[in-house]
């Protein structure tokens, strides 16, 4: 017993650790963003919102979170759409080729996105797709429809086929049984995919940044501001960028938790 009371401490000290290893540094930079002095330190002397009401006057913050908003809110709905096809396709496909075309659909996530970059660069570069709002778009389609393929393709597999055999057995076509069995079954995968598209798109930085020269987004305004100076503000978007990323993730996970209430009770 008590060796397993030991074991126990032991477990939660190695748990509490890795968990403040990963969100001490990010809890330092919000701390950081509000800051009412003209350099970063910690922990700041006086608190405000002097950085956050900057990045919302500065034309060039404002041009920066334009384009990247405008490019995740563009990216999502299409990746959902790519990548529930592609998922439910793979799903239902013959089963000979599915492993093959499912490394290659995820493939995006694995390889290192200096090779991609370059890859997407040098494709969109003579047709003249760089620098472009929709050359972004595409190039974000990239890396976001994966995450899709992934969490469908997760829902899916946990689906009771019986259901949608039901539904075509009963007069249904096969796209009314998509529509009115599958798809709401697989909307947990779907939700989740959308907010790791949302995420990935607004966050995404080197792809980008192989394709930018006039056009910017958020991350490549961080970027370009740290080569010259390092004001607050940068922590102040990136704060922002933070609180975003954890509502979306918060909000996914909070409907995980009460679909799972839901089903015990």
């Amino acid at each position: 017993m008590m060796q397993e009371n030991r074991i126990g401490l032991f477990v939660g000290a190695v748990a509490w650790a890795t968990m403040a290893f990963l969100i001490l540094p990010q809890l330092i930079l919000l701390i950081q963003s509000f800051t009412i002095e003209d350099y970063l330190s910690f922990p700041p002397k006086a608190f405000g919102f002097r950085w956050y009401a900057y990045i919302f006057h500065d034309e060039t913050w404002l041009k920066a979170l334009g384009t990247s908003l405008l490019i995740a809110a563009l990216a999502t709905p299409l990746a959902v759409v790519i990548g529930t096809a592609a998922a439910i396709g793979l799903d239902r496909g013959p089963s000979c080729m599915r492993k093959i075309v499912r490394t290659a659909l995820i493939s995006p996530m694995i390889l290192p996105h200096v090779v991609l970059g370059m890859a997407i660069y040098r494709v969109f570069l003579p047709i003249r797709f760089d620098d472009t709002v929709t050359g972004f778009l595409v190039a974000h389609l990239v890396l976001c429809v994966p995450y899709v393929v992934v969490t469908v393709g997760a829902s899916l597999q946990a689906m009771d086929r019986s259901l949608e055999q039901a539904a075509m057995s009963l007069g249904a076509s096969l796209p009314t049984a998509l529509w009115r069995v599958v798809l709401p079954l697989a909307r947990p995968g779907i939700i989740a995919g959308a907010v790791f598209a949302f995420i990935t798109s607004f966050d995404e930085f080197i792809v980008t940044y192989f394709l930018a020269s006039r056009q910017t987004t958020a991350p490549i305004q961080i970027f370009s501001s740290l080569s010259y100076q390092l004001e607050p503000s940068i922590a102040a978007v990136s704060g922002l960028t933070l609180v975003i990323t954890v509502a979306l993730s918060g909000l996914l996970v909070l409907r995980g938790s009460l679909v799972g209430s839901a089903r015990m009770a």
